[in-house]
């Protein structure tokens, strides 16, 4: 899986996609789910427990109640009086037993019980029939016991009995409360929500009450046999209880509500769950494939296109029409390829410029040892003849074209002065007293190398095409510094410099007609050699003169610099 993932920047993008979106969405949806089951089943616990608390409240109240009424009515003169006659329809003892059952809200039914357990008095309607036994169930647990006693009844309900005795503690009758299933619906009515139930058991895990009487034998006996079985109340998994039991009664109130989210219910949420989860690892899955498609498609465009490049394709070019990083991108490669394609270009034309001027160079030579060796003669000739004219014309043109012929490329500026000089020398001698020269170089620069022959075409430029036709024409050769660079300058009073020929001169790159051949070749090779910052720059007015500059780095021989010398 990690080879997959690093094989491909798009692989990378995909899975990258994929998690941060798919992941997080199922986590929040797993997580909120189990939570909202947290806190809907915390909620209905806390909502069952305020219920049973008032349940339990509401029970204990009627059983005190229902106590003191018994108690009352154990206590009654009329009712002692009743039950030594033996029985007979007594008004006074009516009334007294339905002013007892008065705070009792007709939840109840009051009957009085002669000794041997047959019903003289009641609140019903009618008198029941059937007749107790004093020996057996009720009658016998309020003779054994003192105060009123609770007993379930056969198929629900409930009964409350006390034994009423005379002086000497011998029974004379019993005072028995019967509770069925309408009292209790109208003691707990409105005491719990309508979705739950209500189930009281006596201390034998009997069912008393049940609030939803077609399954309350069902009900008690689901309950009993968890109970048995040591096993947590619950009704099949779709109900919660709660109960509460009663240490004095043995009594149990139980609340009965339904699961927030029952079986079936979260088996549908957890099925629409893994569908919503299909659905959203399907949309995952698709955005995340097509947002890698765009950002890597460019990418693997732009490899392809540098491939072709490296393998000498130059003409390479992608379309695009993205405005984003990886379409500024694209604009850029696409400007660099061009930009590399002109440079190979103008590489190839400087290449071949440099070898025409290295060949017209070696043209223009004639081959120099015979004219050095034909000057050295000539210079013999002339002492030989008394004319030291001819002999010092020799001398100094011997001197140029011996440098010209030296192997060195560059020479210190000194030097280059020197041979400067000769050739002004000889330009004297031709043109007699016409024109002024002067040198204005600081030591300093004098040990700064230069190109060989540079400055003697400049020289060469401003006689012949700027004071040859005057009487006072004035030549100076001038070097100076400017942002780290040498700067060499011929300046002259003659005639100027054609607009033409200064437009080309300055243009850079246009070779120069007629005679200003010299300063192209001089501007042809600083470019050449420096690169394009470097050259030469040309200022003129007509009939006043003209200005000639060459800029070049400021280079110097080791010598020198060992020495001291700051160029």
């Amino acid at each position: 899986m990690r080879v997959w993932i690093n094989r491909s920047f798009r692989n990378r993008i995909f899975m990258t996609m994929l998690l941060s979106s798919l992941l997080p969405l199922l986590l929040c949806g797993v997580l909120l789910l189990r939570l909202q089951v947290v806190r809907s089943e915390q909620s209905m616990a806390g909502d069952a427990g305020k219920q049973l608390a008032e349940l339990e409240s509401v029970l204990d109240g009627f059983r005190a109640a229902c106590g003191e009424t018994m108690e009352d009515l154990a206590d009654s003169t009329v009712v002692h009086s009743a039950l030594r006659r033996g029985g007979g329809n007594s008004r006074t003892l009516y009334q007294v037993l339905f002013r007892a059952a008065r705070p009792l809200e007709d939840t109840v039914r009051l009957d009085v019980y002669d000794r041997d357990g047959v019903c003289r008095y009641t609140t019903a309607r009618s008198l029941p029939d059937e007749t107790l036994d004093p020996g057996w169930g009720v009658l016998r647990a309020a003779r054994e016991e003192d105060g009123m006693i609770l007993r379930s009844l056969e198929g629900g309900g409930l009964s409350a009995a006390r034994a009423v005795r005379n002086n000497s503690g011998a029974p004379l009758g019993y005072i028995v409360a019967t509770m069925e299933q309408s009292g209790f619906d109208r003691l707990f009515d409105g005491r719990y929500t309508a979705a739950s139930e209500v189930l009281l058991l006596d201390g034998q895990w009997r069912l008393v009450y049940y609030s939803r009487p077609a399954q309350a034998a069902y009900a008690a006996e689901t309950l009993r046999r968890q109970l048995l079985a040591g096993e947590a109340f619950s009704g099949g998994g779709e109900y919660r209880f709660f109960a509460a039991c009663h240490e004095s009664t043995g009594f149990t109130l139980i609340l009965q509500q339904p699961r927030a989210f029952t079986g079936p219910v979260l088996r549908a949420i957890y099925l629409t769950g893994a569908l919503m989860g299909t659905l959203c690892l399907a949309l995952s899955l698709l955005s995340a494939w097509t947002l890698s498609r765009q950002l890597s498609q460019p990418v693997r465009q732009l490899d392809q296109a540098m491939g072709e490049v490296e393998r000498g394709r130059l003409d390479v070019h992608l379309e695009t029409s993205r405005t984003d990083e990886l379409g500024r991108l694209t604009n850029r490669f696409n400007h660099m390829a061009g930009e590399y394609r002109l440079n190979l270009e103008r590489s190839v034309q400087r290449q071949r410029e440099l070898n025409e001027t290295r060949l017209r160079m070696m043209q223009a030579q004639l081959n120099p040892h015979f004219l050095y060796n034909t000057l050295d003669a000539m210079k013999w000739l002339g002492m030989a003849h008394q004319a030291p004219e001819v002999a010092e014309l020799a001398t100094d043109l011997a001197a140029i074209l011996r440098s010209s012929i030296s192997g060195d490329e560059t020479v210190t500026l000194e030097a280059e002065l020197e041979l400067v000089d000769r050739y002004v020398n000889i330009q004297t001698i031709r043109f007699g007293d016409r024109f002024t020269y002067e040198v204005d170089a600081a030591e300093r620069y004098q040990s700064c190398l230069v190109p060989k022959l540079t400055l003697q075409p400049l020289v060469e430029n401003a006689i012949l095409h700027g004071v040859r036709d005057r009487e006072d024409g004035y030549i100076k050769l001038w070097a100076g510094e400017e942002n780290g660079d040498l700067l060499l300058r011929v300046s002259d009073n003659g005639a100027g410099i054609p607009p033409d020929i200064l437009e080309k001169l300055n243009s850079g790159g246009q070779r120069i007609p007629g005679g200003h051949l010299g300063l192209f070749n001089v501007d042809s090779i600083l470019r050449l050699r420096y690169g394009e910052g470097y050259g030469l720059s040309a200022q003129s007015v007509p009939g006043e003169g003209s200005r000639v500059t060459l800029r070049l780095p400021i280079k110097r021989k080791e010598n020198a610099h060992a020495e001291g010398l700051d160029c």
